[in-house]
């Protein structure tokens, strides 16, 4: 290990350590999920029941956490030694930086009919999963899909949606993909939706053992080479697991402070 990656691990291991306080919003029930009375989170959820924006937005976040504990642990197995992992811990980086990134999504805009669309839109994408799944277990679901999204489009629309701008949000070009949202929620944060979309991105390839992911993003060694094809020795960056997880943790809290903003009563 060079005196830089020395480094590197030193801050991670620093970054990690402080996320203990995090530990509490999954091991804990402090009512910390709690919507508060005359809260934005409370009208949003009177709107969207029974796909609360306040449940989607807790659930991400309480996703996220968890993720990074299991980075943690698969990191620091004792103070004495540190466990680098070539592609899996990229994984889990990306579950941190992505369910964050959904809850920082669903909770930034200040308008509440947006809220809602996001929340039902989202809805909308888990539901043509939640049917695949059910195609290929031969198990049909209580309604048919179509009864989903009409019940999803019909939320919208008492909600203030124009029919054909509803129908759009959860059949439509307006369905939220991860990309869109990684990148609002990067521009949130002020890192950055380029920034936001190339971490994501990095891990993702990683997550998936793409080739151009493992050449691009891990270090790496020349064994041997023929002059056409080389053998190549690769290692886990620690340097690209530093960095993305301090954009991870920094969009968790992110997420906290939008929560408590939105559940908190107004006076």
């Amino acid at each position: 290990m060079t005196d830089k990656e020395d480094e590197y691990l030193r801050q991670l291991l620093s970054l990690l350590d402080s996320t203990r306080r995090l530990d509490a919003h999954t091991q804990q029930n402090r009512g910390q999920w709690e919507v508060k009375l005359r809260s934005s989170l409370a009208g949003d959820d009177a709107k969207s029941a029974p796909y609360q924006v306040s449940h989607g937005a807790w659930h991400a976040l309480t996703v996220a956490v968890d993720h990074l504990q299991c980075l943690r642990s698969s990191l620091f197995t004792n103070n004495a030694s540190a466990l680098i992992h070539t592609h899996a811990q990229a994984s889990l980086v990306r579950g941190v930086f992505e369910n964050a990134a959904r809850a920082v999504w669903l909770l930034e805009p200040a308008n509440r009919l947006e809220r809602i669309t996001r929340r039902l839109g989202l809805q909308a994408k888990e539901l043509e999963s939640g049917n695949r799944v059910r195609e290929l277990v031969g198990v049909p679901g209580a309604r048919t899909r179509e009864e989903h999204l009409q019940v999803l489009e019909a939320l919208l629309v008492a909600a203030g949606a124009v029919p054909t701008d509803a129908r759009k949000a959860v059949r439509g070009s307006n369905r939220p993909s991860y990309k869109r949202i990684v990148r609002a929620a990067g521009r949130d944060l002020g890192m950055g939706e380029d920034v936001a979309e190339l971490i994501w991105s990095a891990c993702s390839s990683l997550a998936h053992g793409d080739a151009h992911g493992t050449l691009a993003f891990l270090d790496r060694q020349i064994i041997a080479s023929d002059g056409s094809v080389a053998l190549a020795q690769v290692t886990g960056s620690i340097s690209l697991i530093f960095y993305a997880t301090h954009f991870g943790v920094r969009m968790i809290d992110r997420g906290l402070q939008l929560y408590e903003e939105r559940a908190t009563a107004h006076i």
